[in-house]
């Protein structure tokens, strides 16, 4: 029911955003078409997930954003490890990379390193847990994930929030996630 609820209301954003110019549309859509991507993936439905997550991608290449270029470019490798598209996986994860390098964009970075670590996971014949480059990405991501909840003060609702979120979880672990101190 929520993922309903979800659609119907990125949908009224769509159609208003249609309707009528706003100041910085183009930044407005970046979170929309990025919601519309992450909805078909938890949906499983990958019909609708590949071409919204081109549609992200082609409004984020059109910004010099590195934030909202990084993010579709992960939506984008998503896509493609869900489809088992491993090549364009690999494609989407290096340009995915290659829009945070030399940049600080951590909102972006734990989760580029994050997809990054998964796929080259995947993608080797290694146990995940003892595969280096999976390693070193996963490593990237839980850095990146300390340092922006370290950046919240403790008593903080967002900190709580965020670190209990599932993807950030499944990276950085639930048995650390709600115990991280300020640095």
């Amino acid at each position: 029911m929520a993922q309903h609820h979800r659609r119907t209301h990125l949908l009224a954003a769509r159609a208003e955003m249609g309707r009528a110019a706003v100041a910085l549309d183009w930044w407005w859509r970046m979170p929309v078409e990025s919601g519309f991507t992450e909805l078909w993936l938890a949906k499983g439905d990958l019909a609708q997930a590949h071409p919204q997550a081109e549609t992200f991608l082609t409004a984020a290449l059109a910004t010099v954003e590195h934030t909202w270029q990084a993010l579709a470019w992960e939506a984008n490798a998503r896509v493609a490890m869900a489809a088992q598209a491993w090549n364009r996986a690999e494609e989407c994860i290096a340009n995915a990379l290659s829009a945070i390098e030399g940049f600080e964009v951590p909102l972006a970075a734990w989760r580029v390193h994050g997809t990054a670590a998964e796929l080259y996971a995947r993608a080797g014949d290694l146990d995940s847990a003892q595969h280096p480059a999976a390693e070193h990405q996963r490593e990237l991501s839980r850095t990146t994930i300390l340092k922006l909840a370290n950046s919240l003060a403790a008593e903080e609702p967002l900190r709580k929030t965020f670190l209990s979120a599932p993807a950030v979880q499944q990276i950085i672990g639930a048995d650390i996630g709600l115990r991280v101190k300020r640095a």
